[in-house]
């Protein structure tokens, strides 16, 4: 039977040292199926259309980033707890989002290509502010700044804000999603229905 450790002492045994995240800690929202496979396809159209070389993420990773809670050498004691605790704490109803228009974002040597929504992001904000408001009460330190945005791809070239097909779901829940770096792996650590 395999044994797996932690990834803190796996970096340690291998000489890494207890410093290099291996782990990221967020508060998604994510389409439905129908609606992944939606954006997939124009994410693939619009690689080919604009002559982008990067990899479209997979379906089953698409999602708008509500609040990054870091990145880790395995999460501290209690994060993840405290985390779900105030994820409970949140009263909303559902909402349906629309995403209009597709651009990039500036990165180091990567810029991230996604959809944005030029209307309809404010419930996206008053969902980020109260789960904002709701990890403060159990000490937690969301972030305050907040871009509502779906990631497609990342590549080498930058474009700029244009109007695609709108993209349109109800948001029935959001999710706390632990994220293996560099091994495009997900973990769902919690899901939390709104309405």
């Amino acid at each position: 039977m395999t044994k797996f450790i932690p990834s803190a002492e796996a970096q340690l045994s291998l000489g890494f040292g207890g410093d290099i995240p291996t782990e990221r800690l967020f508060f998604a929202v994510m389409p439905d199926a129908a609606t992944a496979v939606r954006i997939a396809e124009l994410a693939d159209g619009l690689r080919g259309e604009h002559g982008l070389d990067g990899r479209p993420l997979a379906r089953e990773r698409l999602h708008v980033t509500l609040h990054h809670l870091g990145d880790y050498a395995g999460l501290p004691p209690g994060l993840l707890a405290r985390a779900q605790q105030a994820a409970a704490r949140v009263r909303l109803p559902a909402f349906e989002v629309c995403f209009d228009q597709v651009g990039s974002f500036s990165g180091s040597r990567q810029h991230p290509f996604v959809l944005r929504s030029e209307h309809g992001a404010e419930l996206l904000h008053d969902l980020h502010r109260e789960l904002a408001r709701c990890m403060q009460g159990v000490g937690g330190k969301p972030e305050p700044a907040f871009t509502p945005h779906l990631t497609l791809l990342y590549d080498r070239r930058r474009l700029p804000l244009q109007p695609v097909q709108p993209m349109r779901w109800l948001v029935r829940e959001f999710v706390l999603i632990r994220s293996y770096l560099g091994q495009t792996r997900y973990q769902l650590e919690g899901r939390w229905a709104l309405g």
